[in-house]
């Protein structure tokens, strides 16, 4: 039986799909203790209201805030450790009884699915050394796309389609499959073009491979992407923290207080409209969400100049930043279609269809602490000082938005949501330009946590201080790869489209004085 096939009725589909039934990889888990005083569900009407108020009065966008490519990155990392089934109106179990559909370690089962055994139609080549398949851009063919059979896109396990979300996060999501594909054929080549990966340990091609571009993607998560987002006094406590013990490797599981508020903070740092290329210069992000929806092949002017979102690759324009970590989030936010709501449960209520209130709503049902809590028992700790903890006239605050008022009109002043004072935090502590210390804690010990609690990855296996192993780029050249800039020059994504490639080559040639 071919892994695409016609149903008997008119819908064509995977012949795999009815034969997946997502399995839980693991439980959640809480940092800290439950809220001392929970929101009940008659006064979620504060939340509303709370959420509602989180927006811009004027649009603005960041400077010298990450890249907007991190802002995507951050997205596919959080995809890969944390899909919660559990729907907005609940009913919400225990952390340690919740589902989680994805390890909760830096793996890539979001790209790899089941693997060539269990999920075959991802997959091309010969046994033991399989490839993904590409799929490729219309009318061109640039081969930048997920494949699309019969009206659907392969992705993952055909459950997870959360990296459909929008056209930036699906043509990411490709570079990681030609990333394992150029793995395939460096660590095939006879001799091998990639040296240095000794310590990669026994298996197959596929297996070895898969291993290789694991680990840079952790290496990446650790040194290239944590840097960026967490204070720096943070960042520096943490690298000289106790790796987590090895009895923790089998039962370590993701805290709620990350995957429903802390690493939620990516949403503040989503622009309302990108400069795609020379030719698409300005979509609005409500249109890429649609676009990388479409079950049908990407067109060739919605390719991604990667030099906007990424510095040091060619690009026809200006580079681009994210917009500031804050308490407001862009206006598309505030109106989320079923189709991108239904992504993480295909059964979800499309109401309300504003995040930053689904967030909030979701953050109390859960029974999360509130800001105030967490920065207290962090103050117990010893991990911030007396002065980090965010006094409620400073909450109250009206900075980007009204929501500070609105905060203090609805008595949550002194017992504020998670979510909200955590970006309120890095608005006032970071300049927007990145967390603050309590909001960088918990997400650079859930990070750190996961990468040191993987028993296959490189800190379990080749140590904290693996070296790079140094790999043959299309030029000719030899060297480590040590950025996601360094994954898409390897795979050959830094092209440009030809007329945009002649207006980068000019600028070179008569930079502006």
């Amino acid at each position: 039986m071919n892994a695409i096939q016609e149903s008997k009725g008119s819908n064509p589909r995977c012949a795999h799909a009815d034969g997946i039934h997502a399995e839980p990889r693991g439980r959640y888990s809480r940092l800290f203790a439950r809220p001392a005083k929970p929101v009940p569900r008659d006064q979620e009407d504060k939340l509303v209201e709370l959420g509602e108020a989180m927006r811009y009065e004027v649009e603005r966008e960041g400077t010298l805030t990450p890249r907007v490519g991190y802002t995507y990155f951050g997205q596919f990392l959080g995809h890969d450790l944390t899909h919660d089934t559990t729907p907005l109106e609940g009913p919400y179990a225990a952390p340690e009884r919740t589902p989680n559909y994805r390890t909760p370690s830096f793996d890539l089962d979001h790209i790899y699915g089941g693997g060539p055994e269990k999920s075959p139609f991802l997959y091309e080549g010969e046994e033991g050394a399989e490839t993904f398949k590409i799929g490729a851009t219309t009318p061109t063919g640039y081969h930048r796309d997920l494949p699309v059979v019969h009206g659907m896109v392969l992705i993952g396990d055909l459950q997870d389609t959360r990296n459909l979300d929008n056209l930036i996060l699906r043509q990411l999501h490709v570079v990681f499959l030609k990333f394992h594909n150029e793995a395939i054929r460096q660590l095939g080549a006879h001799p091998p073009t990639i040296s240095g990966v000794e310590n990669l340990g026994p298996g197959t091609l596929f297996e070895r491979a898969q291993r290789l571009v694991r680990w840079h993607y952790q290496w990446i998560i650790r040194h290239d992407f944590l840097p960026r987002v967490v204070d720096t006094r943070v960042w520096n406590y943490q690298e000289r923290r106790t790796p987590c013990p090895p009895t923790l490797k089998e039962s370590y599981s993701v805290p709620i207080e990350f995957s429903l508020a802390a690493f939620r903070f990516g949403h503040s740092m989503v622009r309302n409209a990108y400069r795609l290329n020379c030719r698409t210069k300005r979509v609005l992000i409500g249109e890429l969400m649609a676009l990388g929806q479409k079950t049908s092949p990407i067109p060739d002017d919605y390719l991604i100049e990667w030099g906007t979102f990424f510095d040091g690759l060619p690009t026809s324009g200006p580079q681009a930043s994210s917009n500031y970590i804050d308490t407001s989030v862009s206006m598309a936010m505030h109106g989320l279609s079923p189709g991108t709501i239904r992504l993480s449960n295909k059964r979800e209520l499309p109401d309300p269809s504003n995040l930053p209130v689904r967030t909030l709503l979701r953050g109390a049902r859960a029974q999360l602490p509130s800001g105030q809590e967490v920065a207290e028992a962090l103050l117990a700790q010893g991990r911030i000082r007396p002065d980090d903890c965010l006094t409620s006239s400073r909450l109250v605050q009206d900075t980007c938005d009204h929501s500070g008022s609105v905060l203090r009109e609805i008595g949550l002043g002194q017992n504020t949501p998670l979510f909200y004072y955590l970006l309120k935090e890095a608005e006032l502590a970071a300049g927007g330009l990145g967390l603050g210390p309590v909001g960088s804690h918990i997400v650079s010990e859930v990070i750190q946590s996961a990468l040191e609690a993987d028993p296959d990855g490189y800190m379990s296996l080749a140590g904290s201080k693996w070296k790079l192993p140094s790999w043959r780029f299309p030029g000719g050249s030899s060297r480590p790869i040590n950025s996601l800039i360094g994954i898409i020059q390897l795979v050959g994504d830094d092209k440009l489209l030809p007329e945009c490639d002649a207006h980068w080559r000019r600028f070179l040639a008569y930079p502006p004085t």
